[in-house]
């Protein structure tokens, strides 16, 4: 096992975290990078797998390089929390295609074992249009009956409805009424909980992949499963690479591009990923608030919501 298994990165990020409430969850990050070790060495020895490379790591995973038997793949532990709950199930639902493939998972640890694919190449490397393009290509095959154990965007609607009636974050009084408007509709939709979505296939979330299975060559990474609808999902495609929408021309043309490219390939109503987007940007903006440097995230919500309107 490597000596500096845990990035200086990664703990500089986990540092400090609460544990999140809920059942199975209960670890703050300091606790969490302490046993780290100990969870990856009993991984490696449980599933027959050696270190092959330097760690990685997202926002709140290691994912350390391993072959097993010869062949190369990824071991990915996360600190736990709720998004993170179900995510072997989501792939182990897509059987590869479409997303990295499963190859083994222990809930108790948090811990996948998955394919290896590239990760120096997402789709950051395409033109913008094209990479929403493809997200929706990849929604497309992604869709799937909604698996029972899963959060609900019907329940997520409730829990953000409330923040905004609540303790609405620091946009214009308008958007606020809307947000809770939409809260309300958007729940009421009788299929709005029925399909199986990864709610966070933003660019850094595609990976290349040369194998069947694969769309135009493209699988999803770490997906935030939820039980909800396509339209949904869409926003994260919009407030990443934020530096190429202020540098067009018409910034609200701009991100209506994004949303109308992501949404042809996928079956989407774009008005209705509009309405999903402008609720998301709230509930964002909401937990913006919240932190110290957060202003500029709201500032870029009240952007984007303005962009969404009519």
């Amino acid at each position: 096992m490597p000596d500096d298994l845990v990035p200086t990165s990664l703990a500089d990020l986990v540092t400090g975290r609460p544990a999140e409430p809920g059942p199975g969850l209960g670890v703050d990050g300091d606790t969490w990078l302490r046993r780290l070790p100990v969870h990856v060495a009993e991984l490696l020895d449980r599933w027959d797998l050696r270190p092959d490379g330097a760690p990685l790591h997202g926002v709140c995973a290691l994912v350390l390089p391993v072959a097993r038997q010869g062949e190369p793949a990824m071991l990915k532990v996360t600190w736990p929390h709720e998004e993170a709950r179900h995510e072997h199930l989501a792939l182990r639902a897509w059987a590869g295609r479409g997303a990295v493939r499963l190859l083994a998972a222990d809930p108790s640890r948090w811990a996948v074992l998955l394919e290896r694919l590239d990760p120096d190449r997402d789709l950051s490397s395409l033109p913008v249009l094209d990479a929403c393009e493809t997200a929706g290509a990849l929604h497309a095959a992604l869709d799937r009956p909604a698996l029972p154990m899963l959060g609900t965007a019907s329940a997520w609607c409730g829990r953000i409805g409330a923040r905004l009636a609540q303790s609405p974050p620091p946009v214009p009084p308008r958007f606020v009424d809307q947000g809770r408007r939409l809260a309300a509709d958007l729940a009421a939709d009788p299929q709005v909980d029925a399909r199986l979505v990864h709610a966070d296939l933003h660019y850094g979330n595609a990976l290349a992949a040369d194998r069947p299975g694969a769309v135009s060559g493209w699988l999803a990474i770490d997906p935030k499963p939820i039980a909800g609808e396509p339209a949904l999902a869409v926003a994260p495609l919009l407030h990443n690479r934020w530096d190429e929408a202020v540098r067009a021309y018409s910034l609200r043309n701009h991100l209506r591009f994004r949303v109308d490219y992501a949404c042809e390939p996928a079956g989407v109503d774009p008005a209705r990923a509009r309405a999903w987007t402008i609720l998301r940007e709230l509930d964002d903006a909401w937990w913006a608030a919240r932190e110290p440097d957060g202003g500029e995230r709201v500032t870029q919500a009240v952007a984007i919501i303005k962009a969404m309107q009519g």
